[in-house]
C-alpha cells in the first residue's frame, strides 16, 4: 500500500482484490514483461529488426500501461470517486505527473514495485505458475540431458 497526495488530497494505492479482478491490469503488466523478454531474446539472437520493433511497441504503449496500473491501484480504496480509467484516473495521473515532475516510466516502475510489495503476483497466481513452469522446464531439461548421455 502506498499513499500519494495529489492536488492536496491523499490517495491510497494498493494492488489487492479489486486490482486483481481488473483484467486489463494483469494483461497490461504481463504484456510489458513478456514483450520486454521478447525484445531481449530477439536482440540476443541478432534479430535486430524484431528487437527494435518490439521495443518501440512496448515504449509506445507505456503511457497506457502506466495509466491502467495507476487506475487499478486506486480501485481498492477510491472506486467511489475514481470511476473510470479514461476519465477520473487519467486526470489524477496527469496532475500527479505534473506535480511531481514524473514520467510515465516512473509511474510504471512505482506501480510494479507496489505490485511486488502488495504480493499482487502471488494473489493472481503468477508466482505459483512461474514456479511450476520452471520445475517442468528443469524436469524436461534433465530428461533431455539424460537421454542424450544414454545415446553416447
Amino acid at each position: 500500500m502506498k499513499k500519494l497526495t495529489i492536488n492536496n488530497k491523499e490517495y491510497t494505492l494498493e494492488f489487492t482484490i479489486e486490482a486483481s479482478l481488473y483484467n486489463d491490469c494483469t494483461k497490461s503488466v504481463m504484456d510489458m514483461f513478456i514483450k520486454g523478454g521478447m525484445a531481449q531474446g530477439a536482440a540476443e539472437s541478432n534479430d535486430v529488426d524484431n528487437a527494435v520493433d518490439t521495443l518501440i511497441g512496448t515504449i509506445a504503449n507505456l503511457p497506457q500501461t502506466a495509466l491502467t496500473l495507476f487506475y487499478a491501484a486506486l480501485l481498492e480504496h477510491h472506486s467511489d470517486s475514481v470511476q473510470s480509467r479514461d476519465g477520473d484516473a487519467k486526470k489524477l495521473l496527469a496532475t500527479y505527473l505534473k506535480e511531481n515532475n514524473k514520467s510515465f516510466r516512473d509511474v510504471f516502475e512505482e506501480m510494479t514495485e507496489l505490485m511486488a510489495e502488495d504480493n499482487f503476483f502471488d494473489l493472481i497466481g503468477l508466482t505459483q505458475i512461474a514456479s511450476e513452469v520452471s520445475k517442468e522446464t528443469d524436469k524436461k531439461t534433465r530428461k533431455a540431458g539424460k537421454s542424450l548421455s544414454e545415446t553416447t
